[in-house]
């Protein structure tokens, strides 16, 4: 205890047993606790921890696990709201909906969104479950290893199995397939099953879903880890792992799976992942809006804008589509670029170096044109700030 820090951070803090935690922050003149509560918790399967049966007049605030869960009761919290991993919304509107109800914010990588494909594939084989493996299934993830390999080589790439055994036969396959083609397989490509991929990021994810019928065609429904308390956790950090695509390859679809009558929630999420993402391989998503009303629509900045009428020859639709910023330029299904205005967008910002600084440097990096109007502005010249949209015109 003689030597201190000026700060301590704690990252994955949902991770971290509040006992094992405790010890670093007396370290510490200032702590710092990060985490997410809706991904995973302490796993203590081989660890010992000491149990103590409390009275009945304990404080509820001490029944806790995590670091996370601790801190939450105690320390001012502040939740995160953009997300940068994902260049796609496609991947991250699931979780967004479902786990983090709509507060997260994403700004699609603009070249990745001009190419129109959907950032989720769903890839049906005719697998069969047999000696706890689904063959036809690790053999078509090997197949897409080799196709990423060929055509996009400069592509990280993770597995991802919902089986461990399914996970050990995976790496099986991709020895016999480095072997015989001899090739030496990259180092950032990983193995791994849902119990232990949180922290990991790759360009792209390849899932091996493994549940199949066996031989006789009958569907067992083992969920394992799925259906356990918080179970659907797993699921969150699966599907959030991957920067740019996602190949679901699986042996079902989604309505053969039966949860209706399993004990816990992460089954269920489950299946609506699988209908979510068939629903994006075969582009029917359309991202959920956030709306915001608290004035009357006269009371935006944006609205007046969209009532600007360009000429024929500058076709421009205003629409209020993309995150980060109030309005977004396209011209029939061509994106041009974004709008901030000093609507609520702006006032609701954490602080000007946000929104002048740090929202610019966004929308550079993922290769957007945009541009600022004020309220000054409009009301000064609008016909001017309608001849600056125009300058999203391609030349």
């Amino acid at each position: 205890m003689t030597r201190l820090f000026d700060l301590v951070i704690f990252d994955e803090a949902s991770q971290c047993f509040a006992e094992q935690g405790i010890p670093a922050m007396y370290r510490g003149r200032q702590i710092v606790i990060t985490g997410d509560k809706m991904q995973l918790s302490p796993f203590d399967l081989y660890k010992v921890r000491w149990e103590e049966d409390f009275e009945d007049n304990t404080d509820a605030s001490l029944e806790v696990d995590s670091l996370l869960d601790l801190a939450s009761q105690y320390l001012m919290q502040v939740q995160l709201r953009g997300h940068y991993r994902s260049q796609s919304l496609d991947l991250i509107d699931f979780s967004n909906q479902h786990f983090y109800k709509g507060k997260l914010t994403l700004l699609p990588d603009k070249r990745i969104l001009d190419r129109k494909q959907p950032a989720i594939s769903y890839i049906k084989v005719n697998g069969v479950w047999a000696k706890q493996v689904n063959d036809e299934e690790a053999i078509r993830v090997v197949e897409l290893v080799k196709q990423l390999l060929l055509e996009q080589p400069d592509k990280s790439i993770g597995i991802v199995s919902f089986n461990a055994r399914q996970q050990e036969h995976i790496l099986d396959k991709l020895e016999i397939f480095a072997h015989q083609e001899q090739v030496s397989l990259p180092q950032s490509l990983f193995v791994k099953n849902i119990e232990n991929v949180q922290g990991d990021e790759r360009d792209v994810i390849i899932f091996s879903i493994a549940y199949a019928p066996d031989e006789k065609g009958k569907m067992n429904h083992h969920f394992g880890s799925l259906n356990t308390l918080k179970g659907e956790n797993r699921l969150n950090v699966a599907i959030t792992r991957a920067r740019e695509k996602i190949c679901v390859v699986t042996s079902i679809w989604p309505q053969q799976l039966k949860v209706e009558d399993t004990k816990n929630e992460g089954p269920k999420i489950f299946r609506k992942y699988l209908e979510y993402a068939l629903q994006v391989s075969e582009a029917a998503f359309r991202p959920a809006q956030t709306t915001r009303q608290s004035h009357s629509l006269d009371w935006y900045l944006k609205d007046k804008i969209k009532q600007f009428d360009f000429e024929s020859q500058h076709t421009l639709d205003l629409v209020e589509e993309m995150p980060f910023a109030d309005l977004t330029v396209k011209a029939g299904n061509e994106y041009l670029g974004l709008i901030l205005t000093d609507d609520e967008l702006y006032h609701e910002s954490i602080s000007i170096k946000d929104m002048h600084v740090f929202t610019p440097f966004t929308l550079a990096a993922k290769n957007w044109k945009f541009m600022g109007i004020h309220s000054r502005e409009y009301w000064h010249d609008k016909n001017a700030v309608k001849d600056r949209l125009l300058r999203f015109v391609p030349e």
